[in-house]
């Protein structure tokens, strides 16, 4: 129930009777709009994506939907059933919504994605047919939509249909739709979660008889919709605004335009168009076009009379732009109309015609005035100071009743609903000020975000038709903020400041944040408003990944004995280096002796089929005390798994236990490959992976700290967490090009290897004690030594962690190390690099005198998001790859634990084997991005194309080091398994290391076929 505060109306403003439009002769049913239409000469033309075209008579049209009707009859599903239109071309949907509406079968639109590759397998579906009474899917006979097939699943009745011109025969002249018959429409989800909002076909008609009345349209009128058919505005507002004045009227399919805005003009003009729509966007773009289109008489736009401009904001400035491109074609001023409607409406119902953009002064442009029938007010809302704006509540026949899924239906019991949006009257009519909760308001002025994005679209280098403003409310903040979303071209930085500086100059503060991201990355509903909502989320303020931490806990004693594989006890790997005090006792070369002696003794096929138990001597008596990984059993884990081994565990003994105990626990039932700690009192604990809660609404790290941070992970890394706000230091031991780059991180050539380096680190990165300042450790490159690859390896990782705690110590900062998941997730061809992250995990457990957290991640992309490729990539390989701007959110959320980062929730840690083992997953060639350079020999060109996708088109050179050229260590196991479907040779992370470059990993390859082919 509202209080009365909430109750209290502002302002109000209602439309002329519905009787001025609605007369006893109107058609209170579609059929019977169809029955006008199809009395005139007028007809109806589709454009297909294809560019195929078809026109008919709307009498002709009748008569093919007619039969269509009769065909959905035959089929069984009665009248008032709700049916799904699956259709994406014109052509079909129109044929497919008429049909239903006179079998009197109920139609559901639905976007496009939902029906293309984009949606999946029809999970969406399933959802539905739960939530909703859907019974049957229309659609042509020859469609190929996955949702076709997974109808049946769900429920429902897919019914294919002959669209075509069958022979030559109407159908019956019959209709058994009704006045209170629905059609039903998907939102976009812009306000909210996606809902089903279903009309009444007499409240469709009740809108169409009062816009055309409106805004002066007849049936003279030729009609152009490009946006989709799915949509209210397409269907309903353009569509069948249209029939019911017997108009003709053209459909085209979005893609035309968007892939060619000069279709457009060439459709406007061949069929001298009169009436048109789009959103704010959109006309941006054709004014764009327009600009580029010579004044020669080829393009006449001179039959426009009407230009809709609804669906999101509306801006002044782009009208006028509109205007002034478009009239050096011929088109008339003063075509505008401003309007405002949403599905929930039976969509546009406050038209302002004859708009003059030139002469408007308001900060927000007016959408006019209720048509016939509709009641408008402004009610008062808590939370808004500004004078005059509230609530915008509707009242009418067009409002609907009630949502069929989803929706919290905000309306009163005398009729008003609630529309989400902030409004005020004027003089001139409604002014939108926002939706509730994105409204941009600074200095206690509301902006409209349409005009801001226009402004920041001049700025050079912002690509057209990408820029979206918004407002947010920092974590913590009491007040929002503003951001702006656009893609680059250009020098990435130098447009962002511009663009932050344009929009401040304009609304009096600073711009929060300016975010470059790639077109792809902005999200669109299916008439093209941005989901601003989604790009806070995703850019500025995203939600952790799943995070996971391995924890131990109680199990029963072991139950009957487990066979080995092939009627066989287990294989048991323990002696030199498996207790837990190896990696304090051992130096990295001492324990590449332990690794290399172990290569040795282990005869991969003694493993392959065979559950493989690795044996630790621990002194630890209490489970939380052990470390979460060891080194060498880190390693022969992998190594067991790549011989393929049925299944691997590491099983933690005390020293206390005696052997009988200790065979009870290798011989019994357990989970395949969790690990086990037998400890002192005979108590028997398991391994599992269990989720880490993250809570962000405490404080963050104000100043991070990043050690190997000049890398190509490095500064994207970097890049991302000044991007949410934190002061950034990076620290690395060579220089970088272009050291003072104006984008606020600090770049730092360092080598901490000394207490004095420290300190001078300490006073170069500007510390400062009120802060709370975070250490990165991002394990550094390896250093030469030609003779002792394996120590290479580890080095780097384990001395770079006690220079990271040393660090960390002295600035009272917390430490993070960022490590691989090889160190538990171990597979063919990383036996040394999964020893080495399990080595530099154990140090960090070990020497750190600060709150530590060891952030084990899989692939990572320096991308802000992962593309396809590489997300299908990681899905073969059993992870899934993470971007940096899911190690950024880690950072800032500092979980208490240990975590791992990119591991799936039912994701083995040692992927099973049945017997064999299973050779990598073939994920095809990879296309090289460019030339190779033509002192490369073929196979050092062929392993530049496994390195290019990693790196970029131009940074594969024949005599530098991986890690000089920008790759980092988390990206070796990728690259070796790519290495080795390139070129079908066995290169592990090892070979990678032992041979650096592409010249020396090219005479390896070379040779290693030469010496197999003897």
């Amino acid at each position: 129930m509202r209080t009365t505060a909430e109750h209290r109306v502002l302002s109000a403003l209602s439309g002329e009777p519905i009787s001025t439009v609605r007369t006893a002769t109107s058609p209170t049913r579609l059929s019977d709009v169809l029955d006008l239409a199809a009395g005139d000469s007028a007809g109806v033309t589709t454009i297909d994506s294809d560019g195929s075209r078809r026109r008919e008579t709307w009498l002709s049209f009748r008569g093919r939907v007619r039969r269509i009707a009769e065909d959905i009859r035959a089929s069984g599903i009665g009248r008032g059933r709700i049916a799904v239109v699956a259709a994406t071309e014109p052509s079909e949907i129109l044929a497919l919504f008429w049909a239903g509406v006179v079998a009197g079968v109920e139609p559901l639109l639905v976007a496009e994605e939902l029906l293309d590759e984009r949606g999946g397998d029809g999970e969406w579906l399933a959802a539905l047919s739960h939530q909703a009474p859907v019974h049957a899917l229309l659609h042509a006979g020859d469609a190929q939509f996955p949702v076709v097939a997974a109808a049946a699943r769900w429920g429902l009745t897919p019914v294919a249909l002959d669209l075509g011109p069958g022979d030559g025969r109407d159908g019956p002249d019959r209709a058994d739709d009704g006045p209170d018959s629905r059609i039903h429409f998907m939102t976009s989800g812009s306000t909210g979660a996606p809902k089903v909002v279903p009309q009444r076909h007499r409240g469709i008609i009740d809108m169409a008889l009062g816009a055309v009345a409106v805004n002066g349209l007849d049936s003279a009128t030729v009609g152009f919709n490009w946006m989709p058919l799915s949509h209210v505005g397409g269907m309903l507002m353009a569509h069948v605004r249209d029939a019911v004045i017997a108009a003709e009227h053209i459909s085209a399919a979005p893609a035309r335009v968007l892939a060619d805005p000069g279709e457009w003009f060439r459709l406007v003009s061949e069929h001298r168009v009169s009436a048109v729509w789009s959103p704010n966007f959109a006309y941006r773009m054709l004014a764009s076009a327009a600009e580029q289109i010579p004044a020669d008489g080829r393009i006449d736009l001179s039959s426009i009379r009407f230009c809709l401009n609804g669906g999101e904001a509306v801006s002044a400035k782009d009208c006028a732009r509109f205007e002034r491109s478009l009239g050096r074609l011929g088109m008339p001023r003063g075509t505008f109309a401003p309007a405002w409607g949403m599905a929930e409406t039976c969509s546009g119902v406050l038209y302002s015609p004859r708009y003059d953009p030139a002469s408007d002064t308001s900060p927000t442009v007016s959408v006019g005035f209720p048509l016939p029938g509709v009641e408008v007010r402004i009610v008062a809302a808590a939370d808004v100071e500004e004078d005059g704006v509230g609530h915008l509540e509707v009242r009418g026949s067009m409002v609907l009743e009630r949502y069929l899924v989803g929706g919290d239906l905000a309306k009163s019991t005398d009729g008003w609903f609630r529309t989400g949006d902030l409004a005020r009257i004027a003089d001139d009519g409604v002014h939108f000020v926002g939706r509730d909760g994105t409204r941009i308001v600074a200095n206690g002025v509301t902006w409209n975000s349409a005009d801001l994005e226009s402004e920041a679209e001049q700025v050079d280098g912002v690509v057209p038709g990408t820029c979206a403003v918004t407002s947010f409310r920092p974590r913590g903040a009491e007040r929002d903020s503003v951001a702006v979303f656009c893609a680059v071209d250009g020098n990435a930085s130098e447009v962002r400041a511009e663009v932050g500086r344009r929009l401040e100059k304009i609304i009096g503060v600073p711009v929060a944040q300016v975010v470059d991201v790639p077109p792809s990355a902005i999200e669109r509903t299916s008439i093209g408003k941005v989901r601003k909502g989604r790009l806070v989320r995703r850019f500025i303020d995203p939600a952790p990944r799943q995070l996971w931490t391995l924890d131990w806990v109680p199990t029963a004693s072991p139950g009957a004995p487990r066979l080995g594989g092939a009627g066989q006890p287990p294989v048991v790997l323990r002696g030199a280096g498996l207790a837990h005090s190896a990696v304090a006792e051992h130096t990295p070369g001492e324990l590449h002796d332990v690794l290399q002696r172990w290569r040795r003794e282990v005869e991969p096929a003694r493993l392959r089929g065979r559950d493989v138990c690795v044996v630790i001597e621990t002194y630890e008596a209490n489970s939380d005390r052990l470390p979460r990984s060891h080194p060498v059993a880190a390693f022969l884990r992998a190594t067991a798994h790549g011989a393929g081994a049925r299944s691997v565990r590491t099983i933690w003994v005390h020293p206390a236990v005696d052997e009988q105990a200790l065979d009870g626990v290798l011989g019994g039932e357990h989970t395949p490959d969790a690990d086990l700690f037998l400890g002192p009192h005979g108590d028997l604990w398991r391994r599992v992976r269990t989720p880490v809660a993250i809570d962000r609404s405490g404080p963050r790290a104000d100043h991070f700290v990043i050690l190997g941070g000049t890398g190509r992970l490095g500064e994207a890394l970097g890049a991302e967490l000044a991007l949410r706000g934190a002061r950034v230091t990076l620290v690395g031991s060579r220089t970088q090009p272009g050291e003072d780059r104006g984008d606020g991180i600090s770049r730092v050539t360092a080598d901490i290897t000394s207490s004095a380096a420290v300190r001078g680190l300490v006073r170069t990165a500007g510390w400062d004690p009120r802060e709370r300042t975070q250490v990165v450790h991002l394990a550094g490159a390896p250093t030469p030594a030609p003779q002792d690859v394996v120590e290479r390896l580890i080095g780097p990782k384990t001395d770079g962690v006690r220079e990271a705690a040393g660090l960390a110590h002295a600035l009272d900062a917390h430490l993070a190390v960022v490590s691989s998941v090889n160190a538990h997730v171990a597979g063919t061809g990383v036996e040394t690099y999964a020893a080495a992250c399990a080595a530099a995990e154990t140090t960090a457990e070990r020497v750190a005198l600060v709150p530590t957290t060891v952030v084990s991640v899989t692939s990572v992309s320096e991308a802000r998001q992962t593309d396809r490729t590489t997300v299908a990539l990681g899905e073969a390989l059993g992870l899934d790859e993470v971007s940096v701007m899911d190690i950024a959110t880690c950072l800032l959320a500092e979980p208490a634990r240990s975590v791992l980062l990119g591991v799936g929730e039912h994701m083995p840690l040692i992927p099973p084997r049945d017997s064999e083992p299973t050779p990598p997953p073939d994920t095809g060639p990879t296309s090289a991005t460019g030339p190779a350079e033509p002192e490369l020999s073929p196979t050092a060109a062929h392993l530049a194309k496994a390195l290019r996708p990693l790196l970029g088109a131009d940074s594969a050179r024949l005599d530098t080091s991986w890690f000089h050229m920008g790759l980092t260590s988390a990206d070796l196991p990728n690259f070796a398994r790519t290495v080795t479907q390139h070129t079908g040779q066995k290169v592990g992370v090892l070979e990678l290391m032992r041979y650096p470059t592409l010249a020396e990993l090219a005479d390896y390859v070379e040779g290693s076929r030469k010496r197999s082919s003897e």
